[in-house]
């Protein structure tokens, strides 16, 4: 967080070395894969890892600005149980959806077109339309391809600034 260590690893660093001179362990605590919407994952281009539980095609083409999508199956969007961010992810555009039509033709309904600092985008009849999963803090989750990358990333930045502590927490995001 820029506004914590202006200086970034370096600043960190500094900290974990100044702490540890006065025999103090520095720790972070993680949300594994937790991945929230104004990360560099998600906004401006999202993520292709993103995690999905879902996805169908839309039935017909829409512009940029339409609030009602068409998909061909709804069964992966109707599910509002843990469904926090009612978010979903077509081409580079993440839109967020009220609620799904109770009859054919399906459609999403109220539409955030360009969510989370993604550009709203025409779409084509038959591109798909994938459901983003995500967690009750309101965070979206990765998949195991980028979840490895996530870990990769702390173990970075624990070598590279000497913090040795850590607190491992939304471990049931990895599921």
């Amino acid at each position: 967080k820029k506004s914590f260590f202006p200086k970034g690893r370096a600043g960190l660093k500094y900290c974990v070395d100044k702490a540890s001179a006065h025999g103090i362990a520095i720790g972070l605590h993680t949300l594994s894969n937790f991945i929230s919407t104004n990360d560099a994952y998600v906004t401006p281009v999202p993520d292709r890892r993103l995690a999905v539980t879902g996805y169908s095609v839309l039935s017909e083409g829409i512009s940029a600005s339409r609030r009602e999508i068409l998909i061909k199956d709804p069964s992966s969007f109707k599910q509002f149980r843990n469904n926090y961010l009612k978010a979903v992810r077509i081409g580079n555009e993440i839109i967020r959806y009220a609620a799904v039509s109770e009859t054919e033709p399906w459609r999403l309904l109220d539409c955030r077109r360009g969510s989370f600092g993604t550009l709203p985008a025409r779409h084509s009849k038959m591109d798909t339309i994938f459901k983003l999963a995500d967690h009750a803090y309101k965070v979206f989750l990765s998949n195991p391809e980028l979840t490895v990358e996530i870990a990769e990333n702390i173990a970075n930045l624990y070598n590279e600034t000497g913090v040795r502590q850590i607190s491992f927490d939304g471990l049931e995001g990895c599921r």
